[in-house]
């Protein structure tokens, strides 16, 4: 997860890509690792989730993400906190529902354990 301690953008970066890896692929130990226990996500829709929420929905299959290509993204690091900005080409499934298209999201990352955790993340739609 911290691939590069001494390079704290880097590492913030690839637990990111860990993490929309983990996405795509269901894999919800991985998934485990770059997500905090106290995550809350605010959807484009304006869904507020928390950790459980979302393990429990893709444990059940009602949620899958089948896209989700991150581009334009931009770091910030407070101490042990790190901030990633990025636009998303996503296509998920939620329930009965498919959603598709271009999201800006805000994403704070905590520095736990020697790795980047995910917190919080908020996403706008965008054109």
């Amino acid at each position: 997860m911290n691939e590069d301690a001494n390079d704290p953008h880097a590492s913030l970066v690839a637990a990111h890509h860990t993490r929309i890896q983990a996405l795509l692929d269901g894999d919800v130990n991985m998934l485990s690792t770059v997500v905090g226990e106290d995550l809350v996500f605010v959807s484009s829709s304006g869904k507020t989730q928390t950790r459980p929420d979302v393990f429990t929905a893709f444990q059940s299959g009602t949620l899958k993400i089948e896209r989700m290509v991150s581009s334009d993204i931009s770091t910030r690091i407070y101490g042990d906190i790190g901030i990633l900005i990025y636009k998303a080409d996503a296509k998920l499934i939620d329930g009965d529902t498919s959603v598709e298209g271009m999201t800006r999201s805000t994403t704070v990352y905590a520095l736990r354990d020697g790795g980047w955790q995910l917190i919080s993340q908020h996403q706008s739609r965008t054109e």
